[in-house]
């Protein structure tokens, strides 16, 4: 009985991994802009960082994708295992999984406590860049390319959407992404646009996160449905943020810098902030926004991981994909 079992094992074991080959490393070249400005006119030091391409085990022909960006806690931490795992389960589904690493060619290895370190326009640049390298990979079907993203990634996630945001790296004609997933991402700070993608989106939230709230990420998915994107939003209640991570933190995390308190919108395609503290705004200065968000920055959140939620949001992201891609398995 006991053999059994272990040569059970054994090909369970064997048949996870595979799901997919081995990974592949690819580099990426890239930006790092600190401002928006930067940003927006395709400014700031050139950098190569770095992606982890899965493909399914038995792929013929293109395959569909996804681009996986991190959180503040990078790739070398309890959440970058999880983003692996998830990776392995995208390939078992036919789909292959590309994990951008932002923060380790850049030397850093977590944001969580000093977002300062890097801004988001960088690994903003990386997501479109590691489309464009997708897009031209023979392997993959160019049409079928999405992105996923947890925390901070799924605030990058959420721009990712803007046309102005694409256009200033990729240009009018270059690739778009055919899906949008975000597990948890802020919108204390919303940049809406005149023009999306009208890719369907998908988000996971949390109900009792007070580390990333779900109401502005609520409010802007809200808006994004009103431009043209499909969105289908899944909150699960006595959730908190990281649910689907295993491994990890599992209780309060006092270091952390949280934006829940903080409140501004931006209009990407003039760079001018319109609402801020939840009051309409104009003539925004520079000085005005950097005292606001000295102002409204806290820190300490609660973080756990809940299986239910995790298995459904499992659950749920397959049956998304089989929709957008149209998987058969």
């Amino acid at each position: 009985m006991r053999t059994f079992t272990a040569l059970f094992l054994v090909a369970v074991i064997s048949g996870v991994a595979a799901a997919a080959r081995a990974q592949e490393k690819i580099a990426i070249p890239s930006r790092t802009p600190a401002l928006m400005a930067e940003y927006l006119h395709g400014g700031g030091p050139a950098v190569t960082v770095t992606g982890y391409l899965y493909l399914p085990a038995h792929a013929s022909g293109p395959v569909p994708a996804m681009i996986l960006k991190h959180g503040s806690g990078g790739l070398e931490s309890a959440a970058g295992d999880n983003i692996r795992k998830w990776a392995r389960t995208l390939a078992g589904w036919g789909v292959a999984a590309f994990i951008v690493d932002s923060f380790g060619p850049r030397g850093i290895s977590s944001t969580g406590s000093d977002q300062a370190q890097l801004r988001t326009w960088a690994d903003l640049t990386d997501t479109f860049e590691a489309l464009k390298v997708l897009a031209d990979d023979p392997r993959i079907d160019k049409s079928r390319i999405g992105v996923v993203g947890w925390s901070r990634g799924g605030g990058v996630v959420m721009e990712t959407a803007l046309e102005s945001a694409r256009r200033a790296v990729l240009g009018a004609d270059g690739p778009r992404f055919a899906a949008h997933v975000v597990f948890y991402g802020p919108a204390d700070t919303q940049y809406r646009d005149t023009a999306t993608d009208h890719a369907p989106m998908l988000f996971f939230h949390g109900e009792a996160d007070d580390y990333v709230p779900v109401g502005p990420t609520r409010e802007f998915a809200d808006w994004i449905q009103t431009m043209g994107n499909p969105v289908t939003f899944i909150s699960y209640p006595g959730a908190y943020h990281d649910f689907d991570v295993e491994g990890g933190v599992n209780g309060f995390a006092r270091t952390v810098e949280t934006g829940r308190n903080c409140d501004v919108v931006i209009d990407l395609s003039t760079g001018h902030v319109v609402r801020m503290n939840h009051q309409p705004a104009s003539d925004v200065t520079v000085q005005q926004f950097g005292a606001y968000f000295k102002g409204c920055i806290a820190r300490g959140a609660d973080l756990a991981p809940n299986a239910a939620a995790r298995a459904d949001a499992v659950e749920k992201l397959h049956a998304f994909l089989r929709s957008v891609f149209g998987l058969t398995n």
